[in-house]
């Protein structure tokens, strides 16, 4: 929400509802060993040099989760891979 309010594509006040909204889901945390091999094989086959958005992606693969992001290249990647994403605005 930071980055669509600093690029004024969200006015601060949407970006504060986003957050509540994002905050009133029901989020777990999640603690899988592994999960980070995965992350490692994802961030491979998509040519990344970091495994920080692929931990993202393995964790809602290893739960059936859908993705949500802000980023269509994360959204892309998920897509790729098979895994449910949607790109919120």
């Amino acid at each position: 929400m930071t980055r669509l309010v600093h690029a004024r594509q969200m006015n601060a006040a949407d970006g504060r509802l986003q957050i509540a909204r994002l905050l009133s889901l029901p989020i777990s945390i999640i603690d899988h060993d592994s999960l980070y091999p995965r992350a490692f094989d994802i961030a491979r086959a998509l040519g990344k040099s970091k495994a920080y958005d692929a931990l993202y992606l393995a964790v809602a693969e290893h739960e059936g989760a859908e993705l949500l992001t802000v980023d269509s290249g994360m959204r892309d990647a998920a897509v790729r891979l098979g895994i449910r994403a949607t790109l919120v605005r």
